[in-house]
């Protein structure tokens, strides 16, 4: 019962706060703090310069939010272009994410474990884009390792930008581009011992032209695995692996 009662305490607040946030501004607002297991949360904005973070918000400026516990589900629907989607704590085992941004000139951070504070193991994410000029940030477990993450991308569009840091184990991590200019650096880290089936691994399919991919895996004494399939002109592709020998680079 006392679960029931929490998650009725939390819908009552958000839809309070999301109310609020409506009445007083043109552009939507959605603060969201949640604290507490098997929470299932479904955020879905349509138009231009709406923005998702945090309860500290106040009107027009947005913080991040703040997403604690076991085996949640996260829904975010961003439909429309100049929005911003702020996070820098979503923690707990077991969560699996839905991120869809479709519009141009979007602005998206996403923080998973990065203090190493709380556990993140078995996180399941899938990350749809479509448009241009959009910025993401995405850093996972970087002081402690995120293990059994499942990263899926698909981006559809040119300009983008998108830095993502990630330390993890026993992972996967594919990404699908379709677009021309876009720019992606990616810096994976983590120990899981010296099997294939212990180690990180990334798949990019790229099809466009004019790219930059900056790719570094740095994993101890592991096996990183990457495979690049590209259909690409005037692209540069970095790769560095480095398991603890002397410095290497591009």
């Amino acid at each position: 019962m006392t679960g029931d009662i929490g998650n009725m305490k939390y819908k009552l607040l958000f839809s309070l706060l999301l109310t609020v946030a409506v009445s007083v501004d043109a552009d939507n607002e959605i603060s969201v703090t949640q604290s507490g297991n098997t929470a299932s949360i479904d955020l879905e904005q349509l138009g231009s310069s709406n923005l998702i973070g945090g309860t500290s918000a106040t009107t027009g400026s947005m913080t991040a939010l703040d997403l604690d516990g076991v085996s949640m589900i996260l829904d975010i629907n961003q439909i429309g272009s100049s929005n911003q989607f702020l996070s820098d704590a979503i923690d707990g085992d077991n969560f699996t994410g839905f991120f869809e941004f479709d519009g141009d000139s979007n602005v998206w951070d996403l923080l998973i474990n990065s203090t190493g504070g709380e556990i993140s193991d078995y996180i399941n994410m899938n990350i749809d884009v479509t448009g241009s000029s959009n910025e993401a940030d995405i850093k996972i477990a970087e002081n402690d390792d995120a293990s059994y993450l499942n990263l899926d991308w698909i981006i559809l569009g040119d300009s983008n930008t998108f830095d993502f840091d990630i330390d993890y184990a026993n992972a996967v991590n594919y990404m699908d581009i379709n677009g021309s200019t876009n720019t992606i650096n990616f810096t994976a880290s983590g120990y899981a011992g010296n099997t294939s089936s212990d180690s990180g691994y990334f798949y990019l399919e790229l099809d466009g032209s004019t790219n930059t991919f900056n790719i570094n895996q740095s994993s101890t004494l592991a096996r990183d695995y990457l495979k690049i399939i590209a259909n690409t002109s005037n692209s540069n592709i970095c790769v560095t692996q480095n398991d603890g020998g002397s410095s290497t680079g591009c």
